[in-house]
């Protein structure tokens, strides 16, 4: 990937549209309303593998954070652990553009 993974996700964390945890993003990707899905590297496999099901199923591309759930949270400006992030709207971020090169 060509972007600094990190900015970008500072970048939807202050100006798009997103949910935090891993029941709204997967209610989310049932639903098939994300954008884009973030999960961190400890993600639990139980959840990453209906998560990862279900986004396959709605076609919602997946970005795999390198660091853990406390690194993604202390990114994001939140003070607990954040496993995944639903993406609603990216703000300004240019994400999705780069993920379709």
């Amino acid at each position: 990937m060509s972007f600094d993974l990190n900015r970008e996700i500072q970048i939807i964390a202050r100006t798009g549209k997103k949910d935090y945890g891993i029941k709204r993003t997967l209610k989310a990707s049932k639903l098939g309303r994300s954008k884009l899905v973030i999960l961190a590297k400890n993600c639990m496999a139980t959840e990453r593998s209906h998560i990862e099901y279900y986004c396959s199923l709605a076609s919602i591309p997946i970005v795999e954070y390198n660091g853990n759930g406390y690194e993604l949270g202390a990114l994001c400006g939140r003070e607990h652990v954040v496993s995944s992030i639903s993406v609603y709207d990216t703000g300004d971020s240019k994400i999705l553009k780069a993920l379709k090169k």
